[in-house]
């Protein structure tokens, strides 16, 4: 019945609903609880880690962007062993509180043991029951873990003051619009060390629906897409079109360390004309990961 109404809804009055503060809360505290878990979002680090290569960020100051309702992925920094951490977002809605809902529901085991292989296992386990010893998570206290939040912050427009040696992104840049999402990489690419690094994990597929319908958004005509759309549903940039932005970078190289495809579903009959792709391969594309590493 709730699912009926809620479809009959206009447009408008869903996306009100979806930004209202008592919407966000919720979503937050599912979040916590399912794909923001400390121990889930421990083993997308660390298997990006793995496929890069990666060296430790022991020490180093890093930057999340795009860090959302729940900050689980800053703490995962702070695990690692982070001398700072830096999250930012373009408007501010992360809601600290609920990461004693992240902590505590996740499978300490694995949050553990999975990170071993990047820093120190006894140093991760006194990191860890510091985190499960904090009663109340709020601005001061990660802010006592070295962690800070920037927000509102326009990356594709604005630079950080200062540099950073590590950059994260987690399903974040397919968000981006289409005419910033160069400027952001080069802002960010300037904002790394010398050999500094970055990954970015990249969802391509369209987030109405990603199950049963991943490209349906392919074919809607440019001037009917907008920025709205692009942030809701993803900015349709092919990986090809990836490919080149990261390879523009300066003094930087990139390699990608995953790509997957889906054949289990029809693209459709017609693809719009500012969709940039040379083959049907690249259209089918649906999770990308990118490793870049500035010059030392």
């Amino acid at each position: 019945m709730i699912q009926q109404v809620w479809n009959i809804l206009p447009d408008g009055l869903k996306r009100w609903l979806r930004q209202s503060e008592y919407m966000n809360r919720r979503k937050a505290a599912r979040l916590a609880g399912s794909s923001k878990r400390l121990d889930i979002c421990a083993s997308q680090m660390a298997s990006c880690f793995h496929l890069a290569r990666h060296p430790s960020i022991e020490g180093k100051i890093c930057l999340e962007v795009g860090a959302g309702w729940v900050l689980t992925h800053s703490l995962i920094c702070y695990l690692l062993g982070a001398k700072r951490v830096i999250a930012t977002d373009l408007t501010a809605c992360a809601k600290p509180e609920m990461l004693s809902i992240a902590i505590n529901q996740a499978i300490e085991s694995i949050s553990r043991d999975i990170l071993t292989p990047f820093t120190d296992y006894s140093a991760i386990r006194c990191r860890l029951d510091r985190l499960k010893r904090i009663d109340s998570f709020d601005f001061d206290a990660l802010s006592e873990l070295g962690i800070s939040y920037i927000s509102p912050l326009d990356l594709a427009k604005d630079s950080l003051p200062y540099k950073v040696d590590f950059i994260y992104s987690n399903s974040v840049l397919e968000h981006v619009p289409v005419q910033d999402a160069e400027k952001l990489l080069w802002n960010l690419n300037d904002c790394l060390n010398p050999a500094g690094s970055m990954i970015h994990c990249i969802h391509l597929e369209d987030h109405k629906n990603s199950r049963s319908a991943p490209f349906d958004f392919l074919d809607i005509p440019r001037s009917e897409y907008t920025e709205i759309h692009q942030g809701e549903r993803g900015n349709r940039i092919r990986v090809g079109q990836w490919t080149k932005i990261f390879e523009s970078l300066e003094n930087s190289s990139t390699s990608t360390i995953y790509s997957h495809s889906r054949s289990d579903v029809a693209l459709p009959r017609t693809i719009d004309s500012s969709i940039c792709y040379k083959l049907e391969d690249e259209l089918r594309v649906s999770h990308v990961g990118f490793y870049t590493r500035k010059s030392g």
